[in-house]
This record gives structure tokens, sequence and C-alpha cells, in this order.
């Protein structure tokens, strides 16, 4: 095991990179700066920071010293989730733990994890050859954890800059451990939050309960109305464009390694799985639209009692999108579903955080069986592909605004415990990915002109 990477690991996740908390700012900076002074040891001297007002900074860098030969774009985040609840933690969260193969610390796999092996595949392709067999150029930002508005607005007004033929991207899992997995779907989503207002201020419930209404008690009656409890989304309209996976996909799907009991008692730890009726969990998590709700605030939410009727309640809610949903016509109609089940008495509102499509990429591309290739010289057998249930805006993006696919070869397991405590990576899994990077570099390289 090279242990000089895992040391570099180690440094990068000790950075408290929480994008989202404007007290780590100056962390999310350190953090830019290390991967900067990382990649110009690696061999890439022309590489930057940019920065701009109130925004995390973005580092870039290039080699294009490989003419007739493809480009390719790699894309990382060195920003972090909050760990909280910290009491789950069985060590601090930035004073990272290796136990047996895994290292535990925030950001051990989302991302800096995985963006550390597109580093280090530099690093050791030019210590090995002087040079890169490809074009890469290279792309890390700091707010892929909170909305990623310096990359959104970065990427159009650069799009000369950053034409590549493909983009590459580590911020996906295995399947399963030693089987290589390309993803060639995500879902898209829309994030926001509800917001409910009655009266002008609290109330004693004794006082005004039966005549005051109460907002806690209308988005419980809100969110009832937008999905049943047989998992159904009530909002009209909104499994009217999805897209079914074609017959091969789920032909493959069914195929793959999976048993439902033991992903409910594994990864789920529920009673039982719920969801929508006549589909299989993989196609429920990684081809099916939902809405969720994650958090709702409101009244006297600290310890012991106190009898008020709230002023105020909000709910944080998202959808999660496939192909065909667009984000703009199920946000109209969220929003016109909310309206129609506010009840009497209380004003409501959507505040929208973010939104994005579906990205699909077809698996026949040259790019991606090249990318297949050198997962299966790596692992000793043959790739399997897979969809996502997550979302990876900047994957959008690309296809949007450069018009190239990503190829997502993530080296995750799904045990990693993304954005909860205890987050993890399977170190073999670190260096299994810079092999397999390399090994993509120079199949590419080694692709007729």
């Amino acid at each position: 095991m090279n242990n000089d990477v895992v040391q570099k690991l180690d440094e990068f996740l000790r950075i408290p990179s929480i994008s989202t908390s404007p007290d780590h700012a100056a962390d999310c900076r350190r953090a830019a700066l290390w991967v900067r002074q990382f990649l110009l040891d690696a061999g890439l001297p022309q590489t930057t920071l940019i920065e701009a007002e109130n925004r995390h900074p973005l580092v870039y860098a290039e080699f294009t010293g490989a003419p007739g030969k493809p480009t390719l774009l790699l894309y990382g985040h060195y920003d972090v989730q909050p760990p909280d609840p910290l009491e789950l933690w069985k060590s601090p969260p930035f004073e990272p733990e290796i136990r047996g193969n895994d290292i535990f610390a925030r950001g051990a796999c989302d991302d800096k994890g995985q963006t550390l092996i597109l580093m280090e595949a530099i690093r050791r392709t030019i210590a090995r050859d002087g040079q890169l067999p490809i074009n890469v150029k290279v792309l890390i930002e700091g707010e892929e954890e909170d909305g990623g508005d310096h990359l959104e607005a970065y990427v159009p007004a650069h799009r000369e800059a950053l034409r590549a033929d493909a983009a590459l991207i580590c911020d996906t899992e295995m399947f399963a451990p030693n089987l290589p997995t390309l993803c060639t779907g995500l879902r898209g989503g829309i994030f926001g939050e509800l917001h409910v207002e009655g009266a002008a201020q609290d109330l004693h419930s004794g006082v005004y309960g039966g005549a005051a209404p109460n907002p806690l008690e209308a988005i419980a009656h809100i969110i009832a109305a937008l999905k049943g409890t047989d998992g159904r989304i009530k909002i009209p309209g909104f499994y009217d464009a999805v897209e079914s996976p074609a017959p091969e996909e789920l032909t493959a799907w069914r195929s793959l390694p999976f048993n439902e009991e033991e992903y409910r008692q594994r990864e789920v730890g529920s009673p039982e799985l719920t969801g929508e009726a006549g589909f299989s969990v993989l196609e429920r998590t990684w081809s099916r639209p939902t809405f969720e709700v994650h958090g709702i605030v409101g009244g006297f939410v600290n310890k012991g009692f106190k009898t008020v009727i709230p002023a105020k309640a909000h709910a944080k809610i998202s959808c999660r999108l496939v192909p065909g949903q667009d984000p703009n016509v199920i946000l109209s109609a969220l929003k016109a579903a909310i309206a129609q089940a506010t009840p009497r008495g209380v004003t409501s509102r959507f505040e929208l955080f973010g939104s994005g499509p579906a990205s699909v990429v077809n698996p026949n591309h040259p790019i991606l069986h090249a990318a297949a290739d050198a997962l299966a010289q790596t692992f000793q057998q043959p790739t399997i592909y897979m969809r996502s249930g997550g979302s990876i805006p900047v994957v959008g993006l690309f296809q949007r605004e450069l018009g190239i696919p990503s190829v997502l070869m993530g080296f995750g397991l799904p045990d990693d415990n993304l954005h909860a405590p205890n987050e993890k990576f399977h170190l073999p899994n670190l260096h299994s990915g810079i092999d397999a990077v390399q090994r993509f570099f120079d199949t590419l390289g080694n692709m007729p002109e």
C-alpha cells in the first residue's frame, strides 16, 4: 500500500471545508490552496486559483501538450457537508482515523478521496512519462454541497477554454465491492423550503386554541396532500412526462447481485421498505421520481413543554426528477399543488434553493467504452453499468453548456455513509481508483486519431 497518498489524503481531510457555513470560508480557501499546490507539485504549472466575491474559489489547471489526442475535463470538489450530529461520530470528523482498510472522516469519500484519485493519477503519470498521453483540463470547486453558484457562472463564461471531448468525474459509487462500475444516469431535482404563516405572533394554546390557525398542522396537511402513504406523489401532472428505462437496462439491473432484504437490513435499517408498488428497489431509486421531507421547524422544540401555537412553520422538501421531467414544469405544478392544499387561515409560499434536470449518458459512447475497459483491467472482471438516485448538478451543466458527456467512474461503496456520521472511504479503492484512471488516460492516448 502506498502510504504517501494516504498521508496526503489525511492532510486534505483535516481541513474543515464546510461550504454551507460562513464560519468556514477561510477553511474552504485553505482547501483550494491545498489543491492548487498539489497540482503544481504534480507537474501542472498552469494551475490557478479563481476567486470571486462572496464565493469559494475554483481551482483550474490544464495540460495541452498532446496534440491530436482526446481532451478530458476532470472535475471534483473539495467542499464537504456539515458533520452534524457530532455525538454520533466514533472519531472526530476532521481527525481522520484508519480502522481496518477504511479511513473515517467527513469528506473521505464525498469527495476529497475521489478528487485525490484524479489528482494523484495525473501526478503518477507525469512522474512516469514526463507528460500525459492526453490533454486534460482540471476544474475543482468548493460549492458542490452549497448550490455551486460560482461554477454555474464560470462555465458558461469560459466555454471555449473548457472545451473537451468528455468530462471525468469520480463522485459516485461502485455497485458492490470489487465490482467495477460506471454510472450512466443521475436523477435531477428541485430543492427548497415551504414557508407557512398564521397569526402575527406565537399564541397561548389554552387561550387561543380552537380559534387560531396552526401553521405546523397546516404544513402536515399540505405534505399529506402532496404524497400518499402508498408512496405515490399526488401533485397533478407529476408523472406525465416520466420516461421509463430501456428494456435492456431493466434486464441488466435484474442481473446485478442485489438482495432487497439485505439492503433493508444493512443499508436502510427500517422495519420495511416503502415506495411505489410495482417497481423494484433499484427502479424506485434509479428511475422513479420522488418527493421527500428533510426537516420541519416551528414552535417550541427545546426540552420540556410549552403550550404555544406557532406563528410560522417551515419544511425543507425536495423532488428527485428522472429523464423526461422538466424542472420548471414540475416546479410550477408543485407550487400550484401547495396553494391548492393550503388550509384556511394561513398563507404559504415555496422558496426555491436550486433545481436541475436528470442526466443520462449513452453507454455506447467510445470514451465510455474506454473507461469500461480501464476499469475491467484494474479489477479483473467486466464493468457493469448502473444509474444513481442522487444528483450531481455539474453533469447537467457540462451537458448543457459544453455539450459533452460525463464519465462517472466512482469508487465509493454503498456503506460509505455519505452526508452521515462516520463517513469513510475504502483505502483499497483509493489505490485501485488511481490505477484505473491512469489506465483510462493510457487507453484514450492509444485510441486511433
